[in-house]
């Protein structure tokens, strides 16, 4: 029996026997087949001592479950039937119950729910059920389908297999099995039973999750608690959670201050007035540009978009203990940049949340696909960064140096213009809706590298309506990218970012660096 709490000791003998001799191997069999499957994986979770016996039952669980509706395996059966021999053994059972908050299966039996409620629901210092074992739970029940994939990401990284696994729970079980997280019970017969954890890396991992951080102050806090002798068990695991325990984060949208911003770029003068004389000049000069060999297909743009983040084992070695937050809006510049590039006859591949070696990859494949006759190459990064970097979306930074140095190597692309645009974010006031970041040198030929923002700046993104600086490059090169080369643009833009930023009393001063030769029309015959 798990460490007691005496008031609890005390209202637990208040439990009518009858009800609780109620509860025998014939109805915890009826209530299994009555169970959701993953109402019946969480009891298990929380009932089975040995994590790989949990973990083998429910793989098995897991794959037939797929298939075959119903097919529960005896798992609450087998369970009791080992457990019988334990005098308190149905209270343990109407604990996981209370855990999981199946009070419909309680009052069956018999059981006034408040009561019930009282006993076990929110006792850290339960008289059954592991308290890190609840903690655990309540993690779960709280992560999103998003966040639970980006946390089987990180633990693959760690050389951890559980991406086969299709809850939490399991997942779970496999660091239980293969010791990355321990939750060991000392004594457990004797008055003053301790209990061993170790869960360390995992409050690390949870730690970089902004959905999730402050349940790796719970789970320290409960190791802290574990792993001394418990003289005196009167607190609960709510009171970390101020009170929020059985209640999922709402992940709402943050109100925004900068809808006027927006609402300035809709404003725009992006269409100025044509000089006829002066285009009919740049039109003689045909020596100065680049040549854009077909104009029914200019070149290939690849838009790598990184708007979810998780951390891996490398990104956690860095010093930097902030987790990269989620970039909503980003998907906004990249359907903007897909549809404008597209309007220009560029041939356009994008791909979503790659990670480091995925990008990497991702970059070369592309880059085997341009052909001699392409006379333009565009690589879009959308991401977090820092100087001179990309971050990839398992948070591990990737030099732009590295990244042009692929593409330089390209042969096919020898003597052609090739043009970076880096909205690299970082995050520089955690309450507000916007975020930032910075950019680097270059040394590559015939490179064209627009960054958003200045080393000494930020670069804005809206979370609903995407980034000052993409959205206003997309709008001049749809009004003026057919008739003005690419750094008049680019000074075009300058312009209207530096000027609506100062308008709100915000910095940004987007900067270009450039090894260019001629000039760089995106849509002009030779």
């Amino acid at each position: 029996m798990m460490c007691t709490d005496a008031s609890v000791q005390i209202e637990e003998n208040t439990l009518s026997d009858k009800n609780l001799n109620a509860i025998n191997l014939e109805v915890i069999s009826r209530i299994e087949k009555e169970l959701e499957v993953y109402d019946l994986i969480s009891l298990v979770f929380l009932l089975y001592d040995v994590p790989d016996t949990a973990l083998d039952r429910l793989t098995i669980l897991q794959r037939i479950s797929r298939d075959l509706e119903g097919s529960h395996l005896n798992l609450l059966f087998d369970w009791a039937l080992s457990a019988q021999g334990r005098p308190t053994w149905r209270q343990h059972f109407l604990e996981a119950l209370a855990v999981c908050q199946l009070y419909n299966v309680i009052r069956k039996l018999g059981f006034h729910v408040p009561t019930i409620k009282r006993l076990y629901s929110t006792i850290e210092e339960s008289s059954h059920i592991n308290p890190m074992k609840k903690v655990l739970y309540y993690i779960c029940e709280n992560m999103t389908s998003d966040t639970f994939e980006n946390f089987k990401k990180t633990l693959a990284s760690f050389d951890m297999n559980v991406l086969q696994y299709d809850t939490c729970e399991l997942v779970l079980l496999q660091l239980m099995s293969q010791k990355f997280i321990t939750l060991k019970l000392l004594n457990n017969e004797r008055s003053d039973a301790r209990c061993e954890c170790k869960i360390e890396q995992l409050a690390k991992i949870i730690d970089r999750e902004p959905e999730l951080k402050k349940y790796a102050t719970v789970l320290r806090n409960t190791e802290s608690k574990m792993n001394v002798k418990l003289e005196s068990p009167s607190t609960s695991v709510e009171k970390a959670f101020n009170g929020n325990l059985n209640v999922k984060e709402d992940n709402n949208t943050e109100t925004c201050d900068f809808n006027e911003v927006f609402n300035m770029i809709e404003k725009l003068n992006l269409e100025e007035p044509i000089d006829l004389k002066s285009d009919r000049q740049r039109s003689i000069n045909l020596n100065d540009r680049y040549k854009i060999t077909d104009e029914k297909r200019v070149g290939i743009c690849c838009i790598i978009n990184q708007e979810v983040f998780y951390p891996s084992k490398e990104s956690m070695e860095y010093a930097n203990e902030n987790a990269l937050e989620r970039r909503d809006g980003s998907t906004k510049d990249k359907i903007m940049l897909e549809k404008t590039m597209r309007g220009l006859n560029f041939d356009i591949i994008t791909r979503d949340n790659l990670n480091s070696n995925e990008m990497i990859a991702f970059i070369q494949e592309v880059l085997k696909k341009v052909s001699a006759e392409d006379s333009v190459f565009m690589l879009c990064i959308l991401s977090h960064g820092i100087r001179g970097c990309v971050y990839a979306a398992d948070s591990i930074p990737i030099k732009v140096d590295y990244i042009q140095s692929l593409v330089d190597e390209k042969q096919s692309l020898r003597g052609k213009p090739k043009v970076l645009i880096l909205q690299a974010c970082q995050v520089v006031d955690a309450t507000s809706p916007l975020v930032a970041d910075s950019p680097h040198n270059m040394r590559k030929t015939d490179f064209l590298v627009c960054w958003a923002t200045a080393p000494e700046f930020t670069a804005f993104r809206h979370p609903k309506a995407g980034s000052l600086f993409i959205q206003i490059l997309c709008g001049i090169i749809k009004a003026r990218g057919k008739r003005e080369h690419f750094l008049d643009l680019f000074t075009m833009v300058n312009d209207k970012v530096v000027t609506i930023c100062t308008l709100r009393g915000i910095e940004q001063a987007p900067i270009v660096n450039h090894t260019l030769r001629k000039k760089l029309y995106l849509q002009v015959s030779g």
